[in-house]
């Protein structure tokens, strides 16, 4: 029998699982209802949309009593939700996420609605972390249940609103696209590709948008301070509009960036995107053409993170002359992101967007993130070493590991480190106290608002745009192999690989097997929480956290991230990773061969003990028999003090 919602947020709150059998019966009925699903859907509204969610639980609990979903009225009853993808990897609580929102489609079928994400695949889900706490809580096998499930979420929607129909996926747009019935006639029952239109949508992106900062020290003119919001130049953001958002969003600690508007805009309808390694940018052309040829007002999506949880897209007023729509005064792009401090990394704001059945404009709520508790050791540490010490036995899953590299790489872990700005990443974003649904973000098409003021909107809180490097594995292997193989050369070059006395010169092919390469790829994914191909400190720190179950200092960690800089450049890479467990292997097999000698001492001494007691039982001289006694006892406390200062040292 399925949980009822409240008694499955009360397990999950307290970090307790359901049992194996319920999970299958949560995924099988959802896998029903959504089967019968078309790839589109049409919803009416009212509506609230989520973006992003990965894994975070408990802000989705604070998302949802907010809209107090769990209360029982009419408001509720009328409420449609829908959730455009991404719901596992990267944060702990994964398996909550998306058993809870297949149990609430379960419960209220025609009120939730759940779209495909990209991580709602095998390939991104078992790279980026969901396989292995899948593993770790319920089984492997259950992880598969799942991948076939996430093959049943429909693609898109449509939302019906009074001002007009929005379209609703989480990526974007493909060029093999040009209709919602092309969306309807494909397969969605499969693994996406790297490329073609299933793979589109689930990962194209919007081109980015450039804008230049105005710094502290730039000279503005005094008319432009003072602009009213109905005659904006390109150049800076109202005075007077800056002030009212201050004092309704209760920002007035928070020092705002101003910004200049991109003049030329990218006019290219699709182009390679080269950071996600598949898939398409989509320039402002291509999405005007879409929703004129579908009739459509604006397009709803997710797939990236934004500091303050939302984007609009193609919204200055350089593209108004290129704007062919029939209503302009919506953006053509938003993007909405619901994971607020992505993986308890990032100093963003999530947000949800309220789409209401009345011609009052779509109001967007920015939520602060919540506290949660750290994750039991179960989610993901048990199920994760135990795989990489079965491929990976020289790595000691502690922090012993950093601190044997630190005495490899002769780093003193006793004094107090300089906090260096290459071990530091960058936490940019709004530190808000309370959350805040902030009339200057509400869109309207019926008030006095034009298209030349719409990005304005934004342009008060904006920050620089911050974009997920996070890449296809399948694209991001080429890179890795192009790592390793300038490691093996180097390493062949400077023949620095020991692994025996008889054998002291190998290459990277004896040392490390494609098993072990591909394993601390994945612990290098693990870290590398931005996907900038580079760790830093706070990285280490939450791995550690996560995985090891264990809280560091900021200064420990800029410490250990100095332990793995084997080639002192300042920053760790994965070739840095890589030559320290070719070190650590180095010194594992040098410890085994050790082992090996002692052995064979050990036998021979064995041998010989043996020999002087049968000869001490067959003499029949007691003063002789009682020395030669002394000489196997002797052997014997030796040979154990011996054994224990080696298992000592061992670990």
């Amino acid at each position: 029998m399925v949980p009822t919602l409240k008694t499955l947020r009360r397990l999950f709150e307290s970090q307790e699982r359901i049992s194996t059998e319920e999970a299958l019966e949560i995924i099988h009925k959802a896998l029903d209802v959504m089967d019968t699903e078309p790839n589109v859907l049409e919803i009416a509204a009212p509506v609230v949309v989520y973006g992003d969610l990965h894994g975070q639980f408990f802000d989705l609990m604070k998302m949802l009593d907010k809209i107090e979903y769990f209360e029982e009225n009419q408001e509720n009853s009328n409420r449609k939700l829908l959730f455009l993808g991404d719901y596992v990897d990267r944060g702990a609580f994964s398996c909550e996420v998306i058993l809870f929102l297949l149990c609430m489609k379960i419960h209220r079928p025609n009120n939730v609605y759940l779209l495909r994400g990209n991580h709602e695949c095998e390939a991104i889900s078992s790279f980026y972390g969901f396989r292995l706490e899948c593993k770790a809580k319920y089984g492997v096998s259950v992880y598969f249940h799942f991948i076939k499930c996430f093959q049943s979420l429909p693609l898109a929607a449509v939302l019906d609103a009074p001002e007009g129909r929005i379209f609703c996926v989480h990526g974007g747009l493909s060029p093999e696209i040009e209709t919602i019935s092309d969306i309807q006639s494909l397969d969605r029952r499969r693994e996406p590709s790297t490329s073609g239109p299933l793979c589109d949508l689930l990962w194209s992106d919007p081109i980015p948008e450039y804008e230049s900062e105005i710094t502290p020290n730039s000279s503005l003119d005094q008319d432009d301070e003072d602009l009213e919001p109905g005659t904006l130049t390109n150049y800076s953001v109202a005075h007077s509009f800056k002030e009212s958002f201050r004092e309704v969003s209760q920002l007035s600690k928070t020092k705002l960036m101003k910004k200049r508007p991109s003049i030329v805009p990218e006019t290219a309808k699709w182009s390679p995107n080269e950071v996600r390694g598949c898939s398409y940018y989509y320039g402002c052309l291509a999405v005007y053409a879409f929703l004129n040829r579908n009739d459509l007002l604006c397009m709803l999506r997710a797939h990236e993170l934004q500091d303050e949880g939302f984007l609009f897209h193609f919204s200055s007023e350089a593209y108004l002359s290129l704007d062919t729509r029939k209503d302009t005064t919506f953006p053509p792009v938003i993007t909405l992101f619901s994971a607020p401090h992505y993986c308890d990394e990032y100093n963003n704001l999530g947000a949800m967007m309220f789409v209401p059945d009345e011609p009052h404009g779509f109001d967007v709520e920015q939520i602060h993130p919540v506290r949660h508790p750290r994750p039991r050791k179960h989610a993901q540490s048990e199920g994760m070493w135990t795989m990489f010490e079965s491929t990976l036995p020289y790595i000691s899953p502690s922090t012993k590991f950093f601190e044997e590299m630190a005495e490899l790489n002769n780093v003193d872990l006793t004094t107090k480190p300089k906090k260096l700005p290459s071990f530091q990443a960058s936490k940019v974003g709004l530190e808000l106290e309370e959350d805040i649904i902030i009339p200057g973000y509400t869109l309207t098409s019926t008030l006095t608002r034009s298209r030349k003021y719409l990005p304005l909107l934004v342009g008060a809180a904006k920050l620089k745009r911050r974009r997920s490097s996070e890449r296809h594995p399948h694209a991001a292997n080429p890179e890795w192999d192009a790592i390793t193989s300038q490691w093996k050369q180097a390493k062949t070059k400077s023949d620095d690989i020991i692994v025996s006395s008889d054998q002291s010169k190998v290459n990277l092919a004896v040392i490390f097997t494609t098993k072990e390469l591909e394993m601390l790829k994945l612990m290098f994914t693990l870290i590398d929480v931005d996907g900038d191909f580079v760790l830093q400190s706070d990285e280490i720190a939450r791995f550690i956290e996560r995985i090891l179950m264990l809280h560091i200092t900021e200064e420990k960690a800029i410490q250990y991230t100095k332990a793995l800089d084997c080639n002192k450049d300042g920053q760790v890479d994965l070739a840095d990773l890589i030559e320290c467990a070719a070190k650590m292997k180095r010194k594992y097999y040098q410890q085994q061969e050790s082992r090996l000698r002692w052995k064979e001492w050990q036998n021979f001494g064995c041998f010989f003990v043996t020999v002087i007691l049968l000869y001490c039982m067959r003499t029949k001289r007691p003063w002789c028999r009682k020395k030669l006694l002394w000489l196997p006892l002797t052997c014997l406390i030796y040979w154990y003090i011996q054994r224990r200062n080696r298992k000592d040292y061992s670990g």
